[in-house]
């Protein structure tokens, strides 16, 4: 391996160990990648009044879970009360409780 991956990889290595430590600093430690990555869309500014779970499940922080996989972490985390629904149930759209 060359000295400059050596040097990217070691970089990544870094970055990995800072966001382990900020999942568990706030509480996203014993959470599924899927779950933190769901959590991880809905904080983004864009979807403040909350996003459509079509948009979630395609957004590109997300690696293409299958929909079960999706909606069973989407259920799990409104069952910890992390993610509210926005309005009716019915709308599909979801953010980050309150």
């Amino acid at each position: 391996m060359n000295s400059d991956k050596a040097s990217k990889l070691n970089g990544y290595a870094h970055l990995v160990a800072v966001l382990r430590s900020l999942e568990d600093d706030i509480g996203l430690g014993d959470l599924t990648p899927l779950e933190r990555n769901i959590i991880a869309a809905l904080s983004l500014e864009e979807f403040v009044n909350g996003a459509k779970s079509d948009t979630i499940l395609n957004h590109k922080l997300l690696d293409g879970p299958t929909m079960s996989s999706f909606y069973r972490a989407l259920k799990n985390l409104r069952a910890k009360n992390i993610v509210e629904v926005v309005g009716d149930r019915k709308t599909g759209r979801y953010r980050i409780s309150s």
